[in-house]
């Protein structure tokens, strides 16, 4: 397809030279490769009358298979005694209000099997669905930066409008307490995966930074000073156990 493209207006005013003096005449900008428009819908076939029967025989039909209990769709024909199907409750958004729930669904799931799915197994009615595939996160095979980065699969969620509002219930204290454990931990694993030469001694900020002690500092001493002072040390060694040596002796030559 070619793209809208507007090509330059050539115009040069009239141009005085020392020598000669000519004059160019504009051309007009051609538009090339214009879109046309959206060819006009068409009309029904049927009239306004027509339709609007048939819109209120289906509001009668659901109404009344909402009152005898029955399902307010076309039902698939086909039975599944062992879905293999895992299907997930998500908290709602903010913008989202008590009737609205959203799942994540496998990527082969369509709007009618999920509807299907929640009537005959929780027997959850739903009257619109929305879905979405959403991007995967990238992930590193190793810690950085030694491993390559690459896409996780994709999400598909599916938000549907029910019935009857639902509100989720509030998070206990445990539960919360669980939570910030599995995230200290997460933190701390991820603190030693990503240490690297020095950093390998240096303590950790989770739990506040209670479980690594902190690292003992190192005086430098050089090979020199070092060698005198164990020399001396030895020396001090020697001489306290001959002077040791001399009281024993001593002592037994008094008497």
């Amino acid at each position: 397809m070619v793209s809208n493209m507007l090509l330059p207006v050539r115009s040069l005013r009239s141009t005085t030279n020392l020598f000669t003096s000519f004059q160019h005449t504009s051309i007009r900008t051609i538009i090339m490769g214009y879109r046309k428009p959206f060819a006009p819908k068409p009309k029904p076939s049927e009239s306004h009358e027509t339709r609007a029967l048939r819109s209120k025989r289906i509001v009668e039909l659901v109404r009344e298979a909402l009152e005898n209990d029955e399902p307010n769709f076309l039902t698939g024909s086909k039975s599944i005694y062992l879905p293999f199907a895992t299907i997930k409750l998500l908290r709602p958004n903010a913008k989202h209000t008590p009737y609205q729930a959203k799942f994540i669904v496998p990527k082969s799931f369509n709007k009618l099997d999920l509807r299907d799915y929640l009537y005959h197994i929780y027997g959850l009615r739903v009257l619109n669905i929305t879905s979405a595939l959403m991007p995967g996160k990238f992930i590193r095979s190793m810690p950085a930066p030694y491993g390559s980065r690459y896409r996780d699969s994709q999400i598909k969620k599916m938000t549907v409008d029910l019935i009857d509002p639902f509100v989720w219930p509030a998070q206990s204290d445990e539960f919360i307490q669980e939570k910030e454990l599995s995230n200290e931990l997460n933190r701390y694993r991820e603190d030693k995966a990503n240490a690297i030469n020095s950093d390998v001694e240096k303590p950790s900020k989770a739990f506040g930074g209670i479980i690594d002690k902190n690292p003992r500092p190192m005086n430098f001493v050089p090979k020199l000073v070092k060698r005198q002072m164990k020399n001396i040390k030895e020396k001090d060694i020697i001489a306290k156990k001959r002077a040791n040596s001399e009281q024993f002796i001593s002592s037994y030559i008094q008497l």
